[in-house]
C-alpha cells in the first residue's frame, strides 16, 4: 500500500518482523539511508514533508514506533525502545545511518548513538531534552497522566485538536494545525503510555559525552514543550554538536515550515 506526500510522490508502506514483533514504516528513495523517528504524538506520515524533500537524493525511512501505526508494542523504558530502533536500523540498512529523532524520537535517537555508534553516521535531535528522570518506583507527572486519560475517554479527533494546540503557537496555520491534529488522533493508548513512561524515566545526561556522532539539536523559539533550555544539557555534553534555533516555531518543526527544518538538515549533512 502506498501513501502520497504532498509532492505527489508515493512512499512504500512496509514492515519487518523483529524480535519483539512487528514494525511498520514508510521508504522512499534509494541511495545514501535516513532514518525518521517521531515524537510521542507523532507516526511516521508525521514526516510527510521530509519524505518527499529529501527522497530525491536519499533513501528516507520513517518508522512507525513500537505501539504507534501498525507496530507492535516493544516496552515502556527508553531502553525497549532503543533496542527496537537498533534492530529496525539493521534490518533496512546495511550501511551507517543518518538518524533523525523528534522529541521522543530524539531521546530513541540519542539511546541508539550511545549502544551502538557504529550505526549512525550523523545525528540530528529536533525538539528534545535528555528525560525527565523521574523514578521507575514512582508515578508520572500530572501532565503525562492527563494525556493518558485523555486518550482514554476523549473521542480521538478531540484528543487530537488538544495535542495539537499543546505543540503549535498562536497563529500556526489551519492547514498545519489541522495536520497536526489529525496525526495525533491516530495515537493508540498502548503505544502512548509506553513512550510517555519512557520520556518520564529516562535520564540520558549522564551518556551524553558517549556519542561519537556528529550532531545536529535544532530548537524552537515557540516551542513550549521542548524550549532551548531542555535542550542546553545536549548542547553541553554532546562532544561534536551544532544548534540551530528556528525563529516563530513551536513542537512541530518539521510541518510548521517544511522549508527551513528541511534546509537546517541539508545544511549539516552537506557540511565538512
Amino acid at each position: 500500500m502506498n501513501q502520497t506526500n504532498k509532492a505527489g510522490r508515493p512512499a512504500a508502506r512496509l514492515s519487518v518482523n523483529l524480535e519483539h514483533g512487528r514494525i511498520s514504516y514508510l521508504e522512499q528513495g534509494e541511495g545514501e539511508p535516513l532514518v525518521l523517528l517521531h515524537g510521542i504524538n507523532g507516526n511516521a506520515s508525521s514526516w510527510e514533508e521530509q519524505i518527499g524533500a529529501l527522497s530525491p537524493s536519499m533513501r528516507v525511512i520513517a518508522w512507525d514506533a513500537p505501539g504507534y501505526g501498525n507496530s507492535d508494542v516493544a516496552g515502556d523504558d527508553l531502553t525497549d525502545l532503543a533496542r527496537a530502533a537498533i534492530a529496525f536500523i539493521k534490518q533496512v540498512s546495511a550501511a551507517p545511518v543518518t538518524l533523525i529523532g523528534h522529541s521522543m524520537g530524539g531521546l530513541v535517537a540519542m539511546k541508539v548513538a550511545i549502544l551502538e555508534p557504529a550505526l549512525i553516521k550523523r545525528l540530528v535531535l529536533s525538539c528534545t531534552h535528555p528525560g525527565h528522570a523521574l523514578d521507575r518506583n514512582g508515578e508520572a507527572d500530572d501532565r503525562y497522566k492527563r494525556r493518558l486519560d485523555e486518550l482514554s475517554n476523549l473521542p480521538l479527533e478531540v484528543y487530537g485538536e488538544r495535542r495539537a494546540k499543546g505543540m503549535l503557537p498562536a497563529g500556526t496555520a489551519d492547514d498545519v494545525y489541522k495536520r497536526v491534529a489529525e496525526i495525533a488522533a491516530e495515537s493508540r493508548l498502548e503505544g502512548v503510555s509506553a513512550a510517555a513512561w519512557a520520556i518520564q524515566t529516562a535520564d540520558l545526561k549522564p551518556e551524553l559525552a558517549r556519542i561519537q556522532a556528529q550532531t545536529l539539536v535544532i530548537t524552537c523559539d515557540q516551542d513550549s514543550v521542548a524550549p532551548l533550555a531542555k535542550a542546553k544539557p545536549l548542547l553541553a555534553s554532546i562532544p561534536d554538536v551544532r544548534h540551530v534555533q528556528l525563529s516563530g516555531l513551536g513542537h512541530a518543526p518539521y510541518l510548521e515550515d517544511s522549508h527551513r527544518f528541511n534546509a537546517a538538515i541539508s545544511d549539516f549533512l552537506a557540511s565538512p
